[in-house]
């Protein structure tokens, strides 16, 4: 029996073998976008949500793993479920049935891209968040549920140093 993955697989790099790019598309089998949040493929029934540390109009929490918070689209004003491009499609479960999730965070400098797997929307709750200039808006968060059995073994290539840090270490401190 397979087991699921207890954390996100962690790559150092987006392009190229063994990077992010080339897991989405091996386990997904869509390209994903990297300007967008939320990338529909429709003709696999599938979208890919994309979570950046740190983005202030957004509020995603991504602590928990297995049960990670997403903010729908819209950066300006009240957010809407019913938003054409990204928020209605993503929400119609006759257009999509798989969901992917992956998060972007920074290591000093460096983009570090975290693979998180297969999720379940189980779950929707709105509140007061500022939005891209500031002003206070109704934004809309999605409670995500862990779907996803292992998908393999890992492709990422981990860093040759840890600076300092055992592997252990330093996966810790770029997952959290």
């Amino acid at each position: 029996m397979a087991s699921i993955n207890s954390q996100p697989m962690v790559f150092d790099k987006w392009m190229g073998e063994g990077g992010m790019d080339e897991h989405i598309q091996r386990v997904t089998g869509c390209k994903a976008f990297t300007g967008a949040g939320i990338n529909t493929r429709y003709e696999k029934k599938t979208a890919i949500l994309k979570s950046v540390d740190d983005t202030h109009y957004y509020d995603d929490d991504m602590e928990d793993f297995n049960n990670p918070k997403y903010t729908l689209f819209g950066r300006i004003g009240d957010q809407s479920e019913s938003e054409t491009r990204f928020n209605a499609p993503l929400l119609n479960d006759e257009k999509i049935e798989h969901i992917y999730l992956y998060r972007v965070k920074m290591d000093g400098k460096k983009k570090v891209y975290l693979w998180y797997g297969k999720y379940d929307i189980v779950g929707k709750e709105s509140k007061t968040h500022p939005d891209i200039n500031g002003d206070s808006r109704k934004i809309i968060i999605l409670n995500l549920k862990r779907a996803t059995f292992n998908e393999g073994p890992p492709v990422a290539k981990r860093p040759e140093r840890y600076d300092g840090e055992t592997k252990s270490e330093y996966l810790v401190r770029v997952t959290k």
